[in-house]
């Protein structure tokens, strides 16, 4: 845009109380209080808490003081809401400075990296573009920090070292992103149906499949997001509804190996296709004992991924001493996924060594949202 064409707004900082100006309007006519009091059938006593600010001048009297002095009815109103505004934005800025130790707990420059927030040094700064980043006027509402404190809705590892408002960053960092993708309304049977397209796009780079994995999802009612996890955030992804005919899948890179990624979204789409449209679904347990409904949805993506009673013959050869990779890049080909796939389930379960990685690949950020495949 030409900066000719640009629109600046502006946002008057000094709260002049309309009662000044009407004192001069009553001295430039040689008026006292009581004769205005009288001419608008309004007792002296309001007229002079107008004049002090502590009363506001109304629509009905702007109407009042136009017929009286002349002067639109509009710029009395306009006086009096500019007033109020100013009035009400110094005591935030006030209340601002409380908000300032709630604000240390975030990363925020962890955040600006990413360009989630805007850079800045000034403690009261931090704490509006917090405020404006999470949608709220406390950072004690923040509510996907009010439901990580619950405790009730996700999984976590007692041996990581992790922080819920860096988490709830991240959650809400996808919440924006999310509401910004257009799909159709949700159809849980197109997006079972939809399951064997989505795991043949394991087969390619980033580069190719991100677009049409998507739009895949998107036609299912379902917002896929790829966010960039916190350093304290170790989180591997997270289902949500964004509302009852909207699902959300947000997705990070964390462990970088593309059977990890591919793994990760299958469970995901599990959690939606199996569980209540309530359910906030956070994963980043690495320890300890699942409960009933994360094995359902583990069972879910590696029997989607790749089917048992095909995986019993691939993991049958490698039990038997066979650790080259020839046999499982014909298998791989022979069931249309990616080699690594296999390899990370073999590893999951304990066949492969964990540094058996020759087919596994890594993604690599490139932009938020936006990643690339590195080779090994």
């Amino acid at each position: 845009m030409d900066d000719k064409n640009k629109k600046i707004e502006y946002i008057p900082t000094l709260a002049i109380p309309p009662g000044d100006t009407l004192a001069e309007a009553l001295e430039e006519r040689g008026m006292t209080q009581a004769e205005l009091a009288k001419r608008i059938n309004r007792p002296p006593k309001t007229i002079n808490e107008i004049r002090k600010g502590k009363t506001a001048i109304t629509a009905e009297t702007a109407l009042q003081l136009e017929q009286v002095f002349g002067i639109p009815a509009r710029f009395w109103n306009n006086l009096e809401s500019n007033y109020r505004d100013i009035i009400a934005r110094t005591q935030s800025e006030e209340y601002l400075i409380y908000e300032i130790k709630e604000a240390k707990q975030y990363p925020y420059n962890e955040m600006t990296k990413w360009s989630w927030v805007a850079l800045t040094r000034k403690p009261i700064d931090k704490v509006k573009n917090l405020l404006a980043f999470f949608g709220v006027t406390s950072l004690k509402n923040v509510v996907e920090n009010q439901i990580l404190a619950s405790g009730s809705l996700y999984r976590i590892s007692t041996k990581r070292k992790y922080s819920r408002p860096a988490i709830a960053a991240w959650l809400r960092r996808g919440t924006i992103l999310g509401q910004q993708v257009t799909t159709e309304k949700f159809n849980a049977e197109k997006l079972k149906n939809s399951l064997e397209e989505l795991r043949a796009l394991t087969l390619y780079p980033p580069q190719i499949f991100q677009q049409k994995l998507e739009d895949i999802l998107a036609g299912c009612g379902v917002a896929l997001v790829l966010t960039p996890n916190l350093k304290n955030a170790p989180v591997n992804g997270v289902s949500r509804w964004l509302t009852p005919n909207k699902a959300l899948i947000q997705l990070t890179i964390r462990h970088k190996y593309n059977d990890i990624f591919w793994f990760s979204l299958f469970h995901e789409i599990g959690h939606i296709l199996l569980h209540e449209k309530k359910d906030f679904n956070v994963d980043f347990k690495e320890n300890g004992v699942k409960e009933e409904r994360e094995v359902a949805v583990d069972k879910f993506a590696t029997d989607t991924l790749i089917p048992p009673n095909l995986y019993q013959g691939i993991s049958a050869v490698v039990r038997g001493g066979d650790f080259s990779y020839g046999p499982i890049k014909a298998f791989a080909k022979s069931v249309g996924i990616h080699p690594a796939v296999v390899i990370g389930r073999l590893q999951h379960d304990k066949i492969l060594p964990p540094n058996f990685n020759g087919l596994r690949e890594r993604f690599e950020w490139v932009i938020e949202s936006q990643y690339e495949s590195k080779g090994k």
